[in-house]
């Protein structure tokens, strides 16, 4: 059986610049969300996002995706729908959203790398927490990473405003993140923050991510209810 160390040296991860490498995020999208997740929407076009493409080192093939969305350049998904406490008022904020991995025996290991790539990106553009939204059966796993409820008192929320509470607001301190999982003896402290994968590269052709604070801006109700479904990192 290969070890991690064999399946994350086979998996690749960068940011999706092109127009074929955006392409190819829409259509793993279309191959692996819901029927009624549309396949991108406005955030995709948002000058705060960035789209991680997970391909296989071996042949290319598009792996998993995952989009994060800089609070300090552009909307949420979570703005018009959640407010946010007074505590995350003031901090920079990068939300994941939109993940999507194809099924196999690697697809664990995808996800810990495009985790891995988002606190990476995270750690490249000062931002100081992850926000996330993960589906209640999947909570457990952000808990042992260290994330905890942003509304511990009411934690799940419907996804869509209508439908059955199944979702969790989940934040972690970008710079608490390897002490939480220490404290939790998380069994891979080491791949996240010690172990050097070269095949995560943020800084490709164009640089380092950007970092041009600009104000914030709310995005249409309508259009934010629409999309927060897809707003869980684990499916």
């Amino acid at each position: 059986m290969p070890t991690e160390a064999a399946v994350a040296s086979a998996v690749t991860v960068r940011v999706a610049r092109s127009r074929d490498d955006r392409a190819r995020v829409f259509a793993l999208r279309a191959r692996l969300s819901a029927a009624a997740s549309p396949v991108h929407d406005a955030y995709d076009r948002q000058p705060n996002v960035t789209l991680l493409l997970a391909e296989s080192a071996i042949d290319g093939e598009a792996l998993g995706t995952l989009r994060i969305l800089a609070a300090e350049r552009g909307p949420m998904m979570v703005d018009g729908l959640l407010a946010l406490p007074a505590s995350l008022a003031h901090r920079s904020i990068a939300e994941g959203s939109r993940l999507a991995v194809r099924e196999g025996d690697g697809a664990p290991q995808v996800r810990r790398m495009l985790w891995k790539a988002f606190h990476r990106y995270c750690l490249a553009v000062q931002a100081e927490t992850m926000l996330v939204a993960a589906r209640a059966s999947a909570a457990r796993e952000y808990e042992q990473l260290g994330f905890v409820d942003v509304f511990p008192a009411a934690p799940f929320f419907a996804p869509r405003g209508r439908d059955l509470a199944t979702h969790r607001l989940m934040q972690l301190g970008v710079f608490d993140a390897y002490d939480a999982m220490l404290r939790n003896g998380h069994p891979l402290r080491d791949f996240f923050f010690v172990d050097r994968h070269p095949g995560i590269d943020l800084f490709g052709p164009g640089g380092a991510p950007a970092r041009q604070p600009m104000p914030r801006t709310v995005p249409d109700p309508l259009r934010a209810v629409a999309g927060l479904a897809d707003l869980a990192l684990v499916v």
